[in-house]
C-alpha cells in the first residue's frame, strides 16, 4: 500500500486519476460504493442500498438511513458526533471533517471510505448528466 496524497483544506491533490481527501476516521472498515449526496433529510428518499452517504452532518432524524448506506461521509463531526457513533453501532465505515464533500463529490461516484485512516477517495467519477 502506497501512502495516498489527500486533500488539505479546499485544495485537492490527483494520484492515479483519482482525487482523494483526509478527514477524521471515525469508525473503522473500508469499503467502495456509488455516493449519495445529501443536503437535506428531505432528500432521503434517493437513497439507495448500497451507496455511501455523503452529507454536511447527520442528526437522530438520519438514524433509518444507517440500514442502508455501507459508508458514510461527513463535512462536519467528530468522534462524538451522531455520524460517528450510530456509524460505529452499525459497523459503517465513517469519515467526518472532510471539507465540501457535498460539492466535491456528485451522486454516483464511487468512492472509498477508509475509517481509519480517515482517507476518502473518488475511485471513479459518475458519468454527468
Amino acid at each position: 500500500d502506497s501512502p495516498i496524497p489527500a486533500f488539505q483544506g479546499t485544495q485537492a491533490v490527483s494520484h492515479d486519476d483519482q482525487t482523494g481527501w483526509n478527514g477524521l476516521g471515525c469508525s473503522s472498515g473500508c469499503v467502495e460504493g456509488r455516493a449519495c449526496v445529501l443536503l437535506t433529510l428531505a432528500q432521503a428518499s434517493k437513497v439507495q442500498s448500497g451507496q455511501v452517504l455523503i452529507a454536511k452532518y447527520t442528526s437522530p432524524a438520519w438514524t433509518p438511513l444507517f440500514s442502508l448506506v455501507v459508508g458514510i461521509v461527513l463535512e462536519e463531526g467528530g468522534m462524538l458526533s451522531h455520524g460517528a457513533v450510530v456509524a460505529r453501532e452499525c459497523g459503517i465505515p465513517a469519515v467526518s471533517q472532510v471539507p465540501d464533500a457535498c460539492s466535491m463529490i456528485r451522486d454516483g461516484d464511487l468512492v472509498r471510505v477508509d475509517g481509519v485512516s480517515g482517507v476518502v477517495i473518488v475511485m471513479e467519477r459518475a458519468s454527468e448528466e
